[in-house]
């Protein structure tokens, strides 16, 4: 028995001829339940949902720069890591999405630096120079792990990292209306794969009138989200660990995928 996922990937269960009609009945059963209650659909979502964003031209690009530019700033990331326990590859992902490591990266919004720091964050955290990688890097890592300790003890990793990664682009604020926003929707509000779908109705009025936060380009903070994925993934397979001191705090532990 075949089944596929995407019509690409094929995978096959192989049953011995003899006597095993009813564990073949139960693996059809089996297939046919996951299907349908998406149980299929939320396990390829979290292995394979984030990895055709991101075209060949920009993986290109991205491990160019991993050879030209990581190097710079890997000792800034792993420092980062021992502040906050986030996987140092992980920051690094996020400051590629935010400023393809440029440290003197400016948006027209304001947000500045190799993390994209705001003005009010940058104060909050005692920033002095948004363009010093140094202070941008740990601040930027002390941010999200905030944003990640915010969220309720129902989310669990890895959706708890990326519900935070979320709240970067967007503020806790708005990822809060957008929870509230699945719960009215019966949707799960502690899982990425419903949040990724409810998150771009901050951007419909219907939606947005109701919340505090207001509106909010909840569909961009989604494809960040994805990519910073894409980046993770990559560098966990071409970056190595580092061993985190035993005083360390321990945020996110993600294993490589």
């Amino acid at each position: 028995m075949a089944q596929e996922l995407d019509g690409k990937v094929r995978f096959a269960w192989a049953f011995a001829e003899k006597d095993d009609a009813a564990l073949f009945e139960k693996a059809q059963a089996f297939i046919s339940r996951v299907r349908q209650d998406g149980a299929l659909a939320r396990v390829y979502d979290r292995y394979f949902g984030h990895i055709h964003r991101i075209n060949h031209a920009g993986i290109s690009d991205f491990l160019e720069r991993i050879g030209s530019l990581l190097p710079h700033f890997r000792g800034e990331f792993v420092a980062a890591q021992e502040i906050t326990g986030i996987d140092w590859r992980l920051l690094a992902a996020l400051a590629y999405q935010e400023s393809a490591w440029d440290p003197l990266a400016t948006s027209p919004t304001g947000v500045r630096g190799i993390m994209m720091l705001t003005g009010d964050t940058a104060d909050r955290l005692h920033v002095g120079n948004r363009l010093d990688p140094k202070q941008s890097i740990r601040a930027g890592a002390e941010y999200l792990a905030d944003l990640i300790d915010q969220l309720p003890a129902e989310a669990k990793e890895p959706d708890r990292t990326w519900l935070g990664l979320a709240a970067y682009n967007l503020g806790q604020g708005h990822l809060n209306g957008a929870r509230a926003i699945a719960l009215g929707l019966k949707r799960d509000p502690s899982s990425w794969y419903e949040m990724k779908r409810v998150l771009p109705l901050l951007a419909r009025a219907q939606y947005y009138n109701r919340l505090k936060s207001g509106r909010a380009r909840g569909g961009e903070a989604v494809i960040m989200v994805e990519n910073v994925r894409t980046f993770y993934d990559i560098l966990s397979r071409f970056e190595p660990a580092y061993k985190q001191p035993a005083y360390a705090r321990t945020i996110l532990a993600i294993p490589p995928m």
